[in-house]
């Protein structure tokens, strides 16, 4: 059985031959039947006495690129980039709030620490962990809990 050898100069012209691509010009034409169907043809003695419109072909060095590049990804990133910290600045700085001290399990519940407690939520000093606002039935129990634990 005989080995086949390809040389390289063969094979890149196989290559160049495989991926080489001809412009090829074509006349289309477009019209309207009787019936209001479309029709494209490559002769315009097709369409008969109906009107012709040439349709422009847009060849692959015409074609508008689809995808921007990437100089013109990379000037639109740091545009946003530049807004984004613009906006920031504009915006007032938030200082989170303290952490509570009265955080269940980082102290023993004694008369002291829940009398403590409910004056905070009472004063406005300590809030929910979640951040929702203490309501009327939240300042009631604070309420009660001063009357029974703070002596």
């Amino acid at each position: 059985m005989k080995q086949i050898v390809l040389k390289p100069v063969f094979l890149a012209a196989c290559l160049t031959l495989t991926f080489a691509t001809t412009v090829a010009h074509a006349e289309i034409y477009k019209w309207i039947d009787a019936n209001g169907k479309v029709h494209y043809s490559e002769k315009r003695d097709e369409a008969g006495r109906a009107k012709v419109e040439e349709v422009k072909v847009i060849s692959g060095e015409e074609k508008p690129s689809a995808a921007p590049s990437w100089q013109e990804q990379e000037a639109d990133f740091r545009k946003r980039q530049i807004e984004k910290q613009a906006k920031q600045s504009k915006e007032p700085v938030v200082k989170p709030k303290e952490p509570s001290p009265f955080v269940p399990g980082n102290q023993p519940e004694t008369n002291e620490s829940r009398c403590s407690m409910a004056k905070a939520i009472l004063s406005g000093k300590l809030i929910h962990g979640n951040n929702n606002k203490t309501d009327a039935n939240d300042k009631a129990i604070a309420e009660r809990d001063v009357s029974t634990y703070c002596r």
